[in-house]
């Protein structure tokens, strides 16, 4: 894997096995995720690790929408990393490969990160730096639900995982941990977004209601004034204003029957209009 080519950054991957933590989030759930590579596979002469998930003392490498698993190819010599899973299309469910890291580009060059049903949304290179002498490379690049722009991060991936291209619905976009060999190499305390799950909320956590909703919902259980934002499925904005104190009401009439995510008060609530 070296040659006279240039720079060799450090592996994503450890000699033996590598594993990753991060979060999921959504409507119904909050939990920490884990994601495993500890073998192979070689196609069309090309290497390919497997990411699978743990399950009762195997690993599960199926390749199935939102689920994590991957096949991850990297060049070490420029830096890149590429992952291989399923997507959801107009068309239906498709395998593709994105380019999901290049610590090769420098500051003023662009990067695509593509999403949901074939957008792209083109990020520009702001800043390479290192630390604990590990090359950085942030772009403008940030997932809406995210307080982190993305990162490529030499010897770890990226700061938010590697499947972030494939896996539209987890609204806590950050990659928690990494070990190597069962060494702990990264480690993200500030991964830890706030979520909402109406299965485990009190009476003083936010509530919304009615939902379904046709005209408008109610957020009750505010402890301040402030703005919120309604989100489609896409990540793009589709309304927003400002609350007010305890119960605030929100006019949704105009918008199409879909689900939808309000961000308040720096939580996320996931919400049908019908």
């Amino acid at each position: 894997m070296r040659s006279a080519k240039g720079q060799v950054y450090e592996s994503i991957f450890g000699l033996e096995n590598t594993s990753w933590k991060y979060p999921f989030c959504n409507l119904d759930q909050a939990e920490i995720l884990e994601r495993v590579s500890n073998e192979t596979i070689a196609l069309d002469n090309v290497v390919y690790h497997r990411i699978g998930t743990p399950n009762a003392g195997t690993i599960n490498y199926s390749l199935v929408p939102n689920s994590g698993n991957a096949l991850v190819r990297e060049d070490v010599e420029d830096g890149r990393v590429w992952c291989t899973s399923v997507i959801e299309s107009f068309q239906g469910y498709d395998t593709v490969e994105y380019l999901i890291m290049d610590l090769s580009l420098q500051e003023g060059e662009s990067f695509i990160v593509h999403e949901m049903f074939g957008d792209q949304d083109i990020s520009i290179v702001d800043s390479v730096y290192y630390l604990s002498g590990l090359k950085h490379v942030r772009t403008t690049y940030q997932h809406w639900a995210s307080n982190f722009p993305l990162t490529f991060i030499e010897g770890v991936g990226t700061n938010y995982g590697l499947a972030y291209m494939h896996d539209y619905y987890n609204l806590c976009s950050c990659l928690l941990s990494l070990n190597k060999d069962d060494e702990e190499v990264y480690m993200n305390n500030a991964c830890n977004p706030s979520v909402v799950s109406l299965t485990e909320q009190t009476e003083k956590e936010l509530r919304l209601a009615p939902n379904p909703a046709t005209n408008k919902i109610s957020i009750s259980n505010l402890s301040s004034n402030g703005k919120y934002v309604i989100i489609d499925i896409l990540g793009s904005v589709v309304k927003e204003g400002y609350f007010h104190e305890n119960t605030s009401n929100i006019d949704i009439n105009a918008l199409k029957n879909n689900i939808y995510f309000i961000k308040i008060e720096d939580k996320i609530l996931k919400f049908i209009k019908n």
